[in-house]
């Protein structure tokens, strides 16, 4: 992995957890409701750099093991229409 663990963080936390739910901007949580220790696979490949990876932690300031708390959203971005050649 060519990324910090706080860039793999930020990098598979732009994406929506297809596992648990959890938004874009947040950490995966568990079944119990906890916020998990790790990310979900099924998360983490959606990040090329990632994908040999077999798991990557949740950081400490996430607060893995404590009661999820949902973070905060992320903007969304538009891509600006190319201009017209006219």
């Amino acid at each position: 992995m060519d990324l910090t663990p706080d860039q793999a963080a930020l990098a598979v936390e732009r994406h929506d957890c297809p596992n648990c739910d959890a938004p874009a901007g947040s950490a995966c949580r568990t079944r119990g409701g906890k916020t998990a220790a790790k990310y979900h696979t099924p998360r983490f490949v959606l990040v090329p750099a990632l994908r040999e990876e077999l798991e990557i932690p949740v950081p400490a300031d996430r607060l893995p093991g404590r009661v999820w708390k949902q973070g905060p959203a992320l903007a969304v971005s538009c891509p600006r229409p190319a201009p017209s050649g006219w």
